[in-house]
């Protein structure tokens, strides 16, 4: 009986996060400096949303381009990308060949048991037409 109930090792990770802090950008360089791409403006609306979908994580009315030459007014990871739970687990048992040195593994594992998504992070490029949206 132990030779087939016995001696099953069993595995596992669980991984729980909050969302990445993300930056908010204007995807273009509005300041006109070597730096690259400029944060955007404020606009004093609140960002979060009650009903967030993968085609409009945050509120994108939160943002807007500010005006030329100056520079945005947006903190630093002013965004919250999608928060994820994940699930992997295995199992495994080594079985002796009779009479000889080997060994044989039974092993089975699942990745995300739950079947959970793993969404990406939002694109926060203001200039982008998929502004707000998870890819």
């Amino acid at each position: 009986m132990n030779a087939v109930l016995g001696d099953w090792q069993l595995g596992s990770i669980i991984t729980w996060r909050s969302g990445f802090p993300v930056n908010a950008t204007d995807g273009i360089n509005r300041a006109n400096t070597n730096i690259g791409v400029d944060r955007p403006n404020a606009t004093g609306v609140s960002q979060s949303m009650a009903g967030r979908s993968t085609a409009e994580w945050f509120n994108t009315g939160a943002f807007t381009l500010q005006p030329l030459y100056t520079f945005g007014n947006v903190g630093r990871n002013a965004v919250i990308g999608p928060p994820g739970f994940y699930w992997d687990f295995s199992t495994h048992k080594d079985l002796r060949l009779p009479n000889e040195q080997h060994l044989l593994q039974f092993r089975w594992e699942a990745f995300n048991v739950l079947n959970h998504p793993a969404w990406g992070l939002p694109n926060t490029s203001l200039s982008s037409p998929q502004f707000g949206h998870i890819t």
